[in-house]
């Protein structure tokens, strides 16, 4: 009974066989029904490959697609690049050549001066030398007698375009004769054994039991020896109240007398102040 249940099992195989409609032709069972009449065997076999085809689902004719699009890409991305690389080097080209033009454009040489050494130079020795250049000194309150202590610019070859020049200098030093650098060292002798005023140093400089100079040489000396005649008060004022005791008026008297310190009466109220009276 199980073979009529299953019809299928006693088919003869896929072959060729005689032509069941009769004649000497061969025909074509493929396992399930005839091949149409007068099939030849190279269609056959063409047949029996399509067949043997798998069948793709959608999914996966979906992922071919996506693959092809994927290749496709790549190809274009690097043609393209390619044909970038080949620009990008182009458009380079142009600044190089324009860096080049750009050098080798003239330009035109910086007017230069020679800016002479004026250090040592008195200011107006300074000018002179500017002037003989073509140059300008900026505007200085020093006298022309002051000496150059140092230049901006430094001498040598300047741009002449927005050259300023500046100099620093300092007041001579005074030249005096051997009797007044004597006398202005006898001033400062007294001065740091004792305390003087000025009517007092240029008696003692001049006096003919002090130091015998001429009144005006004395004179020139305690104007030049730069002292200080109220801090010289209050030291005498000080010596005085050391060695005694004075009333107020008694003290101004003694600071401003002239027999006695000979100070002027400012300075003798500076030295009283200063003292507590």
């Amino acid at each position: 009974m199980s073979d009529n249940s299953n019809p299928s099992s006693a088919l003869p195989p896929a072959g060729w066989y005689p032509d069941p409609q009769g004649g000497d032709a061969q025909r074509y069972w493929d396992g399930g029904q005839w091949a149409a009449a007068g099939a030849t065997p190279g269609g056959i076999a063409v047949a029996e490959s399509a067949r043997r085809v798998p069948k793709l689902r959608w999914w996966q004719w979906a992922l071919l697609a996506l693959g092809l699009l994927v290749v496709i890409g790549i190809i274009a991305g690097v043609v393209g690049g390619g044909r970038g690389g080949s620009d990008a080097s182009g458009d380079g080209a142009a600044p190089v050549a324009q860096r080049t033009d750009a050098a080798e454009e003239p330009v035109e040489p910086t007017e230069k001066v020679m800016v002479p050494d004026m250090v040592g130079s008195t200011v107006a020795e300074a000018r002179a030398m500017l002037a003989a250049a073509g140059l300008t000194l900026e505007a200085t309150d020093a006298g022309d007698d002051w000496v150059v202590t140092s230049q901006q610019p430094s001498a040598g070859s300047h741009p002449l375009e927005g050259l300023e020049l500046s100099i620093t200098s300092e007041a001579p030093k005074p030249v005096y004769t051997l009797e007044q650098q004597n006398a202005l060292e006898q001033a400062q002798s007294y001065l740091q054994f004792s305390s003087f005023s000025r009517q007092g140093l240029i008696d003692q400089l001049s006096s003919e039991y002090g130091s015998g100079y001429p009144v005006e040489v004395a004179t020139w000396a305690a104007d030049t020896v730069g002292a200080d005649w109220n801090a010289e008060a209050v030291e005498q004022a000080k010596s005085y109240l050391e060695y005694s005791s004075f009333s107020r008026q008694g003290l101004f008297d003694q600071l401003t007398s002239p027999y006695g310190s000979q100070f002027t009466a400012d300075e003798a109220n500076h030295a009283l102040a200063a003292v507590g009276y």
